[in-house]
């Protein structure tokens, strides 16, 4: 008997979207499994410390014994570096599960390889932060590695505590409840370009260096960045006009228009955004597009000029500051614990 393909396809997809979901659903339960031992194992390694009293060098030699054995018993995933880390893992988390208003929480959709990457991560609120980040934007642990790297939460805290600028667009969904503006960064840290310190950089050597490097530049932008086209052209009034690069953000569901200047910041590169904002808004804006932003890439900026040039404009227009090589982090360190340290205060 000839069975229909169209019944046979129906069958095959059915049983394809069954088999996919228990895979995740049997990773996710593998995971929450590796993550219920690990952070249990710690805490029985944090019972008998408090139970013996041992000293920081008794913890040591109890952790190389115990390595020893586990291995011996059970096999590999049981070195004293992991057992360091299981330790540290019940003692950052110990909070989970309980009421306790601002606890670590032990997400089951962030593996073990993250969690050691957050536990090297001194403040509570960065492990926080980075845990939030990688469930929104399904951060690898390379990816993850970069943002600590290049000090991502220090400079997010720092730039919403200035209030120079409007917040982006909010952005809730059924995936992601942050809005854009949470993953604000300033300066956007551009040093993958690795542009010598002593080349005589022009405006078209960034943006091809930008382009080379695409898929890290979108990584440092934020989620939702979808690359359209670099020197897009627009045709005004018998005039060609290009703005540097065009992506969209399948999220906020708008054109980001990105203009890179490197000598400054001018009142005209203000006016110009704004012209290049109302053309893609009246021409290439389709039904459930939302109004495009605009975003001036540059070195350094006047709070006046900026101030001023905005009067009077209602498109969304913003800017970042970058910079080609990593921030001293120790420095931005120290000024996030002066940062809660005020805000401590001010409760």
């Amino acid at each position: 008997m000839k069975i229909a393909k169209q019944k046979i396809n129906q069958l095959v997809k059915a049983i394809t979207a069954f088999v996919q979901e228990a895979k995740v659903k049997t990773a996710t339960a593998v995971n929450t499994g590796i993550l219920f031992t690990y952070w249990h194992t710690g805490q029985l390694i944090v019972a008998m410390e408090k139970q013996e009293q041992y000293d920081d060098l008794s913890t040591r030699q109890l952790l190389i014994d115990l390595s020893a054995i586990l291995t011996t018993k059970l096999g590999s995933g049981f070195s004293r570096n992991q057992l360091i880390y299981m330790r540290l893992f019940y003692l950052r988390f110990h909070a989970a599960g309980s009421k306790k208003r601002n606890g670590l929480t032990v997400s089951d959709q962030i593996s073990w390889s993250h969690y050691i990457e957050l536990l090297k991560i001194e403040h509570d609120d960065g492990i926080r932060f980075y845990t939030q980040l990688i469930v929104a934007e399904t951060l690898s642990v390379r990816e993850l590695r970069s943002h600590i790297r290049k000090a991502l939460f220090e400079r997010v805290v720092l730039s919403k505590n200035k209030k120079q600028q409007p917040a982006l667009p909010a952005v809730s969904n059924k995936n992601s409840t942050h809005a854009i503006n949470d993953f604000y960064r300033d300066p956007l840290v551009l040093e993958f370009l690795n542009i010598p310190s002593d080349t005589r950089l022009t405006e078209k050597k960034l943006e091809q260096s930008i382009i080379d490097n695409l898929q890290l530049f979108i990584l440092e932008l934020g989620k939702g960045f979808a690359f359209v086209g670099p020197q897009y052209r627009m045709a005004i009034d018998g005039e060609h006009h290009r703005v540097d690069l065009v992506f969209y953000h399948y999220i906020l569901k708008c054109f980001v228009l990105v203009d890179l200047k490197i000598d400054g910041l001018q009142h005209q590169d203000i006016g110009q955004m704004n012209m290049y904002l109302n053309y893609f808004k009246a021409e290439k804006n389709t039904a459930g597009d939302n109004a495009p932003v605009g975003i001036i890439l540059t070195n350094e900026h006047g709070k006046l000029v900026v101030e001023y040039a905005l009067g009077g404009i209602s498109n969304n227009i913003f800017f970042r500051k970058y910079q080609l090589y990593l921030p001293d982090k120790k420095q931005l360190e120290n000024r996030i614990k002066q940062f809660f340290s005020n805000k401590k205060q001010r409760k």
